[in-house]
C-alpha cells in the first residue's frame, strides 16, 4: 500500500477538527501522493462556524472571497483526485468552477456529520462522482455509500504497548445535549464497585457552562468545578487512555454514525460503552468489549465491567485503518460496498 498514491496529485478541503485533517494528510503523502491542502471553512471562530451552520448566507460574502482566492491559487495546477470532508461551506460555484478546470479528476465527498445536522450539503451531492457518509441510515435514505471513519498509528501503537492499567473508567470530551447526565449515572455505577475513574469534561467557556445550567436541564446538579474550560493537551489524552480499560462514548441524540473516538478505540483494544444501539450491527463487535446503553435508563452490567477484552480479527480490524480509509475512499480497494455492517 506503500506506493500507491505515487505521483498522485489530491486537492483535500477539510475543516480543521482537531487534527484529524492533519493525520489524512500524512496518510496520503506516505503513499506517494502530492497534497494540497485548505481548511474547508473561510474561518475558524466561533461565531463565524455557529453562522455557517445556521445559515450559509449570513458568511456568504466572506465564503465567496475565501473560494475566489483559494480557486485562484490552484487554477494553474491539475489534481487526480479532489477530495472533500463535509463540504458545509464550500460553494457550488467552486464546486463547478474546480470540476471543469479538471475534467479528469474523481470528486469524492466524506461526509463524517449526520445530514441532519449539515442540511445545507444536501445540495451539493451532484458535483461528486462519489459521495461516502459514516451513517448507515443516510446512506440508506439518500444513497450514498457507507464508509465508517478511521485510527491511525496513534491508537496501534497505544495496543501494542503494555500499559499498567490504572483507570477502569474513561472520558475526555466536549459535554453538550445529555452528555453529563449520561456520564454521571456510568460514573455512580463504576464508583459502586470501588472502580477508579477518569473523567476530563470540557465546555468552551464558563459563560456557556452557565447558560446551559440556568436556561436548560443539561447540567442539573452540576458544579462548575467539574468542568475545564481550556482543552486537554494531546500528549496528556493519550497517556491517561493507555492507562485507562474502558472508555464512554456518547454519540449526538442526532448521530447513528459511529464517532471517531468509537473507531479509535477499536484501534486501541479498549473496551467501551456507547450509547449508540448501530455499534451492534458492526463486524467488529462483541458483547465483551462493547456495552450498549439506553440513554433514558442507564444501566452497566457488572459482568461487563469485569469481563476482559477480546481482540478483534486484524483482518476486520485493519479495514478501519487510515491507510485502509484513504484508499477506500479514493476507489483503489477491490471491497464490495457495506462490507463493514453485519445485516440479518
Amino acid at each position: 500500500m506503500e506506493s500507491r498514491l505515487k505521483n498522485k496529485k489530491i486537492l483535500f478541503l477539510c475543516p480543521l477538527f482537531f487534527n484529524y485533517h492533519k493525520k489524512l494528510i500524512k496518510a496520503m503523502e506516505s503513499m506517494g501522493a502530492e497534497v494540497k491542502f485548505f481548511d474547508e471553512r473561510p474561518s475558524n471562530t466561533v461565531l463565524s462556524k455557529a453562522l455557517l451552520r445556521i445559515n450559509p448566507n449570513f458568511v456568504k460574502v466572506q465564503i465567496k472571497k475565501y473560494y475566489e482566492e483559494m480557486t485562484m491559487k490552484i487554477q494553474d495546477e491539475k489534481f487526480d483526485y479532489i477530495f472533500i470532508c463535509q463540504a458545509e461551506a464550500t460553494p457550488k460555484s467552486f464546486l463547478r468552477n474546480v470540476k471543469n478546470m479538471n475534467p479528469q479528476a474523481k470528486m469524492v465527498l466524506m461526509l463524517w456529520d449526520s445530514v441532519a445536522n449539515k442540511v445545507n450539503t444536501l445540495e451539493k451531492l451532484e458535483f461528486f462522482d462519489v459521495v461516502y457518509s459514516f451513517d448507515k441510515k443516510d446512506c440508506d435514505k439518500l444513497g450514498l455509500t457507507f464508509r465508517p471513519l478511521f485510527f491511525d498509528e496513534e491508537y496501534e501503537q497505544i495496543a501494542e504497548e503494555n500499559s499498567l492499567l490504572v483507570y477502569d473508567l474513561f472520558f475526555v470530551g466536549t459535554v453538550h445535549s445529555d452528555r453529563y447526565q449520561i456520564l454521571k449515572k456510568v460514573k455512580e455505577q463504576f464508583e459502586k464497585n470501588h472502580s477508579k475513574v477518569f473523567y476530563f469534561l470540557y465546555i468552551p467557556t464558563k459563560l456557556m457552562y452557565y447558560q446551559r445550567k440556568w436556561l436548560t436541564d443539561e447540567l442539573k446538579d452540576s458544579h462548575i468545578s467539574e468542568f475545564s474550560f481550556v482543552g486537554m493537551p494531546s500528549d496528556q489524552l493519550t497517556a491517561k487512555l493507555k492507562q485507562s480499560k474502558t472508555v464512554v462514548d456518547i454519540q449526538h441524540p442526532k448521530q447513528s454514525g459511529l464517532t471517531m473516538r468509537t473507531i479509535e478505540m477499536l484501534g486501541a483494544n479498549k473496551k467501551m460503552i456507547t450509547t449508540n444501539a448501530d455499534i451492534e450491527n458492526y463486524d467488529f463487535y462483541h458483547p465483551n468489549n462493547i456495552c450498549i446503553i439506553d440513554r433514558n435508563n442507564v444501566v452497566v452490567p457488572a459482568e461487563f465491567i469485569q469481563s476482559p477484552y477480546v481482540p478483534v480479527n486484524e483482518e476486520v480490524k485493519e479495514r478501519y485503518s487510515i491507510t485502509y480509509f484513504v484508499l477506500d475512499i479514493l476507489g483503489l480497494t477491490d471491497e464490495k460496498e457495506h462490507h463493514f455492517y453485519v445485516e440479518e
